[in-house]
């Protein structure tokens, strides 16, 4: 047993050793940061703004290569699949845990195939109305729609879209019923909105706090568990009386599974140094996100809790991709 525990202590300081040099050692080459969806985005703002400070930290160019497609699935595969070396990574989102339940047959696991490097920020959404409907909070925009069934409409930016899902997700809280109308994209969405076309949206800061201040939409909270610095005397629908309710968009960075340790540890904690820089912060703000770092560990837990969340939406919405 003495010589056991002599040899297995030995194995356990070689690979102590050897994932520390491995660290060290990295990068010595460009890093590519896969986004996967289209330029422009919420996914290629957050990846181009955070990149561009880290690979001076990290002494080496990173990468922006966008691969979209598939709702993600796409660039989603092409990282699955990379070596397990820290030299290709992800910029996942929600779409990345929402996608395993609307599409068949993926081949890759969104779970069991990355390993978390770190959360970056959230794009809050915020539950809004055409400010003809005579409502002005949320508990009064769940008695009209209670005295009301049916006659709600609301708009998303598409099936399977987190606008779409997280007004499921408010409406299966609530017990309201209103009729989903997906339009091709947020734009027309918001526009739809401010039209009356439809009545309630919940839609991203980024593009409709410039109408909420122009007073061509109405505010009513904001969706995430916690208050937002675009507008600190909004409510959050939790705090309205909706207990435990809070969603958002996130972004985060993943690599493949079995990617080293310390190279996980390293990546983690520049990526949060850089996150911590006020000018990092401030450019963020001003395009609509909010800094929402979380470290390896918490990132693995919100990515399995968010899996679990939107799956119980997506089963009882019947919503499919194919």
């Amino acid at each position: 047993m003495r010589r056991f525990a002599t040899k297995l202590a030995g194995s356990l300081l070689v690979v102590l050793f050897a994932t520390c040099a491995w660290a060290q050692g990295y990068p010595n080459r460009p890093v590519k940061l896969i986004v996967p969806m289209t330029p422009g985005g919420g996914n290629d703002i957050v990846g181009r703004t955070v990149a561009q400070t880290l690979q001076a930290r990290l002494h080496q160019p990173i990468v922006i290569e966008n691969r979209p497609g598939a709702g993600g699935n796409v660039g989603t595969e092409f990282v699955a699949r990379a070596p397990a070396d820290g030299y290709t990574l992800l910029l996942v989102s929600n779409a990345q845990v929402m996608n395993p339940w609307m599409y068949k047959q993926l081949p890759f696991d969104i779970i069991r195939d990355f390993s978390p490097v770190a959360m970056l920020a959230t794009l809050p959404m915020l539950v809004l109305t055409n400010p003809s409907l005579p409502v002005n909070s949320i508990s009064e925009l769940i008695a009209y729609a209670r005295a009301n069934p049916g006659r709600l409409s609301y708009a998303s930016p598409g099936v399977g879209t987190p606008h779409h899902l997280a007004t499921e997700l408010f409406k299966k809280t609530t017990g309201i019923d209103m009729v989903h109308v997906p339009y091709k994209g947020g734009a027309p969405a918001v526009t739809a909105l401010i039209a009356g076309e439809v009545q309630v949206m919940f839609g991203v800061v980024a593009t409709t706090l410039p109408h909420v201040k122009a007073g061509k939409l109405r505010a009513l909270a904001t969706a995430e568990a916690r208050r937002i610095p675009m507008l600190p005397d909004l409510p959050t629908v939790a705090e309205s009386g909706i207990e435990g309710f809070g969603v958002g968009i996130w972004f985060g960075i993943v690599a493949p599974s079995g990617t080293p340790a310390g190279v996980v540890a390293e990546l983690s904690g520049e990526t949060r140094r850089v996150l911590e820089l006020p000018q990092i912060r401030e450019r963020l703000l001003a395009q609509g996100f909010v800094i929402s770092y979380q470290d390896p560990e918490e990132f693995r837990s919100a990515i399995a809790a968010d899996y679990d969340k939107w799956g119980k939406v997506i089963r009882a919405v019947g919503v499919t991709a194919e």
